[in-house]
Parts: C-alpha cells; sequence; structure tokens
C-alpha cells in the first residue's frame, strides 16, 4: 500500500513547482524581502486576496517561504528567486513550465514521429519561436545566463586562455562565458557573437559585441572559438553548418573549444535531457564520440578533452 501511496503523490508532484514557478511570474519572492501578510501583498501586486493565501500557504508548506504569525517572508531557498540576488535562479526557473511545459505535454507525438512536439503545437521551430516574441527571447536567454554562471565559472581552471590574443564565443547569448573568461584574463580580447536583438540587452564591459547569425557567416576575428551548450539545441544537418562555419572563421592552427554534456563522459544518464531536446528542437544530447564525427566531417583535428564539472566536457579541436 505504501509503494502504492508513494505513487498517487508522485502523479502530482509538478504542482510543487508550478506553484513556485507561478510565484516568480507574479514577482511574489522579489515582494516578500521583507515580511508581509496576504493583505498586504495582495494589495501591492493586485492579486485576489482569498487565492493568494492559498498559494502561500502551498509555498510555505514546500518550503518556499517562512512564516511568522500572519506575514510571510522569503526564506534561504527563495531568495534565489528574487531577481535581483546577484544568484538569481527566477528567470530559470520559469524556463520550464511555460512552452517547455506544453511541449512536454505532448511528447508522445515526438515518439512516434522523431520530430519536435514544440514545431508541431506552435507551427514554427523553437529557436525562431523565440526570435518572433521579444519578451520570449529576453526571458531565455537570462535563464541561459543564469545557469550559465554556475556551469562555467571553473572554465579558466582547466583551459589557459592567457595563451591567446583572442578569443570568441559564439551564440553566447548575454556573455556569461566571456564574463568568466574575462575576470580571469583582462587583457584577452574578447568577442561575444550572436543576433542582433540578443546582443542589444548585453552590458557586460570590455567586450567586443558583434552582431549576425551562425549559419550564414561568422567573423574572421579570433584565434580561438568557443561554442558552449549550442550544438545540442541542432539535429546533425544544422550542427554540421555551425560547424562548417567556425572552420572557416579560424586562422591555421586556430582552436576549437565545444562544451556539452557527453553522455561517456558522465556518471549521468542523460535521457530526460535528450528527450527534452527532441521535443523542443528534434536534437538530442550526443556522446563525445558523436561531437568527435561531426567536427572531423568538417575539417577540424580532435586534440582530446577535459572535464569541466559533472556534465560538461571540454572537447578541444585545432584548424
Amino acid at each position: 500500500m505504501e509503494t502504492r501511496n508513494q505513487l498517487k503523490s508522485f502523479f502530482t508532484d509538478h504542482w510543487k513547482y508550478l506553484a513556485v514557478s507561478t510565484a516568480c511570474k507574479l514577482h511574489i519572492f522579489d515582494h516578500l524581502i521583507e515580511a508581509k501578510t496576504v493583505e498586504q501583498l495582495s494589495v501591492e501586486l493586485t492579486l485576489n486576496e482569498d487565492k493568494l493565501s492559498l498559494l502561500l500557504n502551498a509555498l510555505h508548506n514546500a518550503d518556499f517561504l517562512d512564516k511568522k504569525g500572519n506575514h510571510y517572508i522569503a526564506n534561504t531557498l527563495s531568495v534565489f528567486l528574487v531577481e535581483s540576488n546577484p544568484e538569481s535562479l527566477k528567470y530559470a526557473c520559469l524556463n520550464w513550465s511555460e512552452e517547455h511545459l506544453t511541449a512536454w505535454q505532448n511528447l508522445d507525438f515526438s515518439i512516434k514521429s522523431g520530430k519536435s512536439s514544440f514545431e508541431n503545437i506552435y507551427g514554427t521551430p523553437f529557436f525562431e519561436y523565440l526570435n518572433k516574441n521579444p519578451e520570449k527571447l529576453h526571458a531565455y536567454h537570462k535563464a541561459m545566463y543564469e545557469y550559465a554562471k554556475d556551469d562555467y565559472k571553473k572554465l579558466p581552471d582547466v583551459i589557459d586562455f592567457s595563451m591567446y590574443k583572442s578569443v570568441m564565443d559564439v551564440g553566447g547569448s548575454y556573455g556569461a562565458v566571456l564574463e568568466i573568461i574575462q575576470n580571469d584574463n583582462p587583457s584577452l580580447e574578447c568577442t561575444l557573437f550572436d543576433l542582433e536583438d540578443v546582443l542589444k540587452n548585453v552590458s557586460i564591459p570590455k567586450i567586443h559585441k558583434v552582431s549576425g547569425n551562425f549559419f550564414d557567416k561568422i567573423p574572421e576575428k579570433s584565434e580561438a572559438i568557443i561554442l558552449s551548450r549550442i550544438l545540442h539545441d541542432w539535429n546533425d544537418n544544422k550542427a554540421t553548418i555551425i560547424l562548417k562555419n567556425c572552420f572557416k572563421a579560424l586562422p591555421i592552427n586556430g582552436t576549437l573549444y565545444i562544451i556539452e554534456n557527453c553522455g561517456d563522459k558522465i556518471d549521468v544518464d542523460l535521457s530526460l535531457l535528450s528527450l527534452n531536446m527532441t521535443a523542443m528542437c528534434e536534437s538530442y544530447e550526443r556522446t563525445s564520440r558523436d561531437y568527435i564525427t561531426l567536427s572531423k566531417k568538417t575539417g577540424f583535428h580532435f586534440v582530446g578533452d577535459i572535464t569541466l564539472n559533472a556534465l560538461q566536457t571540454v572537447l578541444i579541436f585545432k584548424k
């Protein structure tokens, strides 16, 4: 009976996450840096007091809020969902509760067809959809920036970027990778290459911002190129185009760093991540061998790999 009860609880576990995500969407944690009553918060945010009371109690019971008398306040967990926190994960939380959730609710389409359930629902590929919706585009890149600050913080410890005069992050979003590298190598010439609508929201000082599309052409500006969690977003044909353009952009002996979750290099099963990539982008999480094969076909020579963290591996190639 205990196992059966566990199963019944499992069916509704997502309610907790969606309650937290809703609180992020309504900016509730941002407004509970100081303790407030339900009445005070409902007036501040123009919310239904009775339903807000239910949400705050649910968040308290899920350990996302502390309660003192009739006052609620953000705690050591939910403080990371406050936007002003330098280590905020607010947009990362929001990222999984909207279009991603809808795509997963239609995962059976992807399992049957091998195609993107997102594209089937919305009638356009995921990244084209983002590019047509500025608010969605900004929220997505904010989420990726929040993840990247954690994922790549040890990159300068495993790669000596001082050997280069210049480095370019291709498809680098809001520039977290270059921000980390430049803090360790202030004299390094850093170039961030991404779409114009992405770059206009980047405020990191002392980096060059160059707009363009990596499917068209990548500028010949740097001795080294970084592709951090880019190729996994694309099927083999499109990933090959990106790699070919990187090859053209690099000088002879130039270096390409591919940073990805490589299933054969880690002790983590990537099946769920691969299902997410299938549902969203009709792609998948590859092995290091897959990336090496793709890169060699475009002319690169594989040099070696370095473990970055429990998930990511840095694959190193030369032109």
